[in-house]
């Protein structure tokens, strides 16, 4: 039986100076003049420090003048500025809306798979979806969840984890039988692993948010006489890189297009060392992938700058790389 998976401030107003203080000893003693008036007429304010001034030889008037003098400077000051700040706009006014940000440029937050066929794909750990698990065969509905469970975190590990992209393989080596490490290890000192794992190369150019479209499949089997639960899984990987924006649409995306075999025997037909997840087959094809740093073991686009490598602009349709329903690509550049 076989099991699928679907996929301010306010300026303040002017202060008035205090009334100038009157000094009440010695008095002032009105003149003749004054008081022949016919009526009666009692010294105004003003009176009082126009005869407090003459007293004391108008110094009063002068430090007066000097204030005056100050505030309208102030004054002037205030006026100016709020003309030059905005016409005299209320502190309460909202501030001017900021203009329309500029176009993006490499290295800002862009949608880098606009224009390509995974733009509709999900995020790849998303992707990821195991199907639900039952009992297959031999194997319990606990014992298929829990390789069910392996084939994931591997996939996880191998395509899109940090540590891989890095050239790390031990986190994804330790999620294998320990019988098979060595051997695999052995793929990352000869570069053949790119059949079932990621390295990328240049990481100052790479983005995170790969995006993957798959499926997975299990049946109970044998092998050698073995009793196995074998987990087919097909997957689209698309990985974004930052390339110059005269690019072509999807030419910043790097497809990874591979199946892989794995298979868990039952823990009842093997000794402890060979129990868990084995790679029995695996294969993949790529597209915008530079050859070169392929052959070194590294993922990267082939796309640069547009002015010195027009040649190495991908070449329209990716064909079947994308779609899970059409068979993989049996050739491709490299």
């Amino acid at each position: 039986m076989e099991h699928t998976s679907p996929n301010e401030p306010t300026p303040t107003d002017p202060v008035e100076p205090p009334p100038a203080a009157v000094a009440q000893v010695n008095p002032v003693q009105l003149p003749e003049w004054m008081r022949s008036s016919q009526t009666e007429h009692q010294p105004t304010g003003w009176d009082r420090v126009r005869f407090f001034s003459a007293r004391h030889n108008g110094a009063l008037l002068v430090g007066l003048g000097l204030v005056l003098a100050l505030l309208m400077v102030v004054g002037g000051v205030v006026l100016v500025g709020r003309i030059t700040g905005g016409g005299g706009a209320s502190a309460s006014a909202s501030p001017t809306a900021s203009p329309t940000p500029p176009l993006s440029r490499v290295g800002e937050p862009r949608d880098l798979f606009a224009g390509s066929p995974a733009a509709s794909f999900a995020p790849a750990e998303e992707a990821v979806r195991m199907p639900a698990a039952k009992g297959t065969g031999p194997f319990t509905e606990t014992q298929v969840r829990t390789a069910l469970e392996s084939v994931r975190k591997a996939l996880v590990e191998s395509r899109i984890d940090i540590s891989m992209f890095m050239g790390d393989p031990e986190p994804f080596l330790a999620l294998l039988a320990p019988d098979t490490r060595e051997q695999i290890r052995a793929d990352f000192s000869n570069n053949s692993f790119l059949r079932y794992a990621t390295r990328m190369a240049s990481p100052s150019e790479w983005e995170p948010g790969a995006r993957a479209d798959g499926r997975i499949s299990y049946r109970a089997t044998k092998a050698n006489g073995i009793r196995v639960l074998e987990v087919s899984t097909e997957f689209v990987w698309a990985y974004p890189f930052d390339v110059d924006l005269r690019a072509p649409a999807g030419a910043s995306v790097v497809a990874l297009r591979d199946r892989v075999v794995w298979q868990v025997p039952h823990p009842d037909d093997v000794p402890a060392s060979a129990r868990g997840l084995w790679i029995t087959s695996a294969d993949a094809v790529t597209w915008n992938a530079d050859c070169d740093a392929l052959r070194d073991g590294w993922v990267h686009e082939q796309f640069w700058v547009a002015d010195v490598h027009r040649d190495r602009i991908p070449a329209g349709d990716p064909g079947t790389i994308f779609d899970l329903e059409a068979p993989a690509p049996t050739t491709t550049r490299c």
